[in-house]
Parts: C-alpha cells; sequence; structure tokens
C-alpha cells in the first residue's frame, strides 16, 4: 500500500475509535453524594420510650424490648420495674446493659446483676428505690438515681463487685445520661459528676429545667422544657453552642446535633464556631411523645403512632462544615 494510502487508513481507523469512545456511558466511579437525612420509613412493630444508642436498633419500653431480624421485629421481656433509659452495649456487641441487668439478645433474656441488685430491693410497699439508670460507655460502671422517703441519692458502682465508686446527694432529679468517665443529671441544677461521685461542674447558662439529656459524638445534650437544647463538653462542663428552635428531644452527633419537636420534624444543627446552624431537615411522621437516636447510619425516632419506629438514612456534615468555617476564619 503506498505511504500516502497507509497513512489515510491510520487516520480513518483513529477517527473510528474516538467515536467509539465518545459513545460510552459516563463514569459510574463518582455516584451522587448521599443526602444527609433520608425519608423516613416506618418499622413493624417495636417500643418508644427509648432507642438504645450503637449499632443495632433495639427500642425499649417499661417491661419489654424490640428489635429487627430483617423486617420482623422480635421481643423479649423485662421486669416492670426496669428502667430503661441509659442503656449501653457490652464490648461484644452481643448484650445491652438495661437497668440494674443485662439483656442477652440471642437468648431473649434480661438477667439481673447479681453484684447491683442490693441498689434496687424492693420495699415493704412493693416499689423499687431505683428511679434512673445510666451505664458508662466501657458499660462495666453505672450511675444509679435512688429515691427513699424522697431523699435522692446518685450511687455510682462498678457492675462487676458491686463497689461504690462515689456517692451524691441531689435534688429534684429527673434524668441522666453518662459518657466515658461523667456523668449529666439534670437535677434542680444541672451537674456534670464524675466516677467518684464529685460535682465536675454546673454548667452554664443552660435551657432552664432540663428534662431530656442524652450523649453522642463526644458531646452532651440537654434540653429544656422550653424547647431550647444545649451541648456540654464533658470533661468540664463547657457550653459548647445553644439552639433555641422547638426543640422535643435530641442527640448530639460529631460536631453537632440532630434535634425533633413536637410535630415531628427533624432538624440536623452543625456547630459554626459558637452557634449551630441547620444544615437539614425532613419530616419523620412522628408524633405525640417522641424520642430520637443516631443508630448507626441511620436517625431513629420513636413515638406514640400506631407505627412507633421511624428510621431514615443519616450522613453528618458536620465535620466538613466545621472545616469550611475554619477556613473562612
Amino acid at each position: 500500500m503506498p505511504t500516502t494510502r497507509r497513512h489515510a487508513f491510520v487516520l480513518a481507523q483513529l477517527a473510528l475509535v474516538a467515536c467509539c469512545c465518545s459513545n460510552r456511558e459516563p463514569s459510574m466511579s463518582n455516584p451522587p453524594p448521599q443526602p444527609i437525612l433520608g425519608s423516613f420509613t416506618p418499622l413493624r412493630g417495636g417500643y418508644n420510650q427509648a432507642i438504645a444508642p450503637g449499632e443495632r436498633l433495639v427500642t425499649l419500653a417499661m417491661g419489654g424490648a424490640a428489635w429487627w431480624d430483617g423486617d420482623v421485629a422480635v421481643e423479649a421481656s423485662l421486669p416492670p420495674h426496669v428502667p430503661v433509659d441509659g442503656a449501653r452495649w457490652t464490648p461484644d456487641g452481643k448484650s445491652l446493659r438495661v437497668g440494674l441487668g443485662t439483656l442477652d439478645l440471642a437468648a431473649r433474656t434480661w438477667r439481673p446483676e447479681p453484684a447491683l441488685a442490693r441498689f434496687g430491693e424492693v420495699g415493704p410497699g412493693g416499689e423499687s428505690p431505683v428511679r434512673q439508670v445510666a451505664w458508662f460507655a466501657d458499660a462495666a460502671h453505672v450511675a444509679i438515681l435512688r429515691d427513699e422517703a424522697g431523699a435522692q441519692e446518685l450511687v455510682i458502682a462498678a457492675a462487676a463487685d458491686g463497689r461504690v465508686r462515689g456517692r451524691l446527694a441531689v435534688e429534684n432529679a429527673s434524668a441522666m445520661v453518662a459518657a466515658e468517665d461523667r456523668v449529666l443529671v439534670a437535677a434542680r441544677e444541672l451537674l456534670v459528676v464524675d466516677l467518684d461521685g464529685k460535682v465536675v461542674a454546673r454548667p452554664a447558662p443552660v435551657p432552664d429545667s432540663v428534662t431530656r439529656v442524652d450523649h453522642g459524638g463526644g458531646m452532651f445534650a440537654a434540653v429544656g422544657i422550653g424547647g431550647a437544647v444545649a451541648l456540654l463538653h464533658p470533661a468540664d462542663g463547657t457550653v459548647l453552642a445553644t439552639w433555641d428552635d422547638h426543640v422535643y428531644d435530641a442527640v448530639p452527633v460529631e460536631r453537632g446535633v440532630v434535634v425533633v419537636d413536637g410535630q415531628g420534624t427533624v432538624r440536623v444543627g452543625c456547630l459554626d464556631g459558637g452557634r449551630l446552624r441547620q444544615v437539614a431537615e425532613a419530616a419523620s411522621g412522628a408524633a405525640g411523645h417522641i424520642v430520637i437516636q443516631r443508630v448507626g447510619d441511620r436517625i431513629v425516632v420513636a413515638s406514640g403512632t400506631p407505627e412507633p419506629v421511624r428510621v431514615a438514612t443519616f450522613s453528618s456534615p458536620c465535620d466538613a462544615a466545621q472545616g469550611a468555617s475554619r477556613a473562612r476564619t
């Protein structure tokens, strides 16, 4: 083949290859970003008093616990006097510390911790003195709020042998939650208490009449009866930010918070300097008494609706928002 014809042939082949390549489907290596909050989907069954934090979804109420095997709810009974707020998973992730005992999910059985039994001994009237229980993150220590004849006492004990680490008299305590080595107590005043029962801080300013508390993302959250929420640093009780947004319940996440109002609207706020900035919201369909929790990569709400438990995917943007905030400054 003459040289000029050979060159023309090669050029024609290259043009054909380029045309074929240009008609290929676009690369799927960069899928669309996941929304901050997905749509809330109801589950069948479940309870609406408390939701355990962690990677596996377990809902709780006085007298029962429920979790899911696929789409099917699995239930276990709890003694009627067992407080269900403040639950924590054991390190192996197979059992849940609830009240003064442990729920074995495989066996669907709750058993009392023998070393802690003396703190919950029922009196002559048949009533337990235990009002609240909050397990620390190690699931080896527990904070117990006891009330005998109107005198309230916070007791911090080791689960293995019942050894008391500390005691603290409190007044009008209504809620508490524990972290790694601190417990936040909503009493006559908001208190941060260490493992030895010593008051570390009296955070201020905080919402009036705190009724709900939670822990997550390395922070405490305190919700006041008026609908404001404050984020606190557990180590020293420093108030990081407050948000007055008709909040009914709240769960802290890394560098932010997820809240739900009385109409079931869920909002995500990220720390931006010394304030919280809303970055997402979604209607959950929850109504009435509502609790909210982060469970793995989902936000879960539970309420008094016929289908009490609703879940949505969650992708927190707050770390990125904090980075943008630093870049602006």
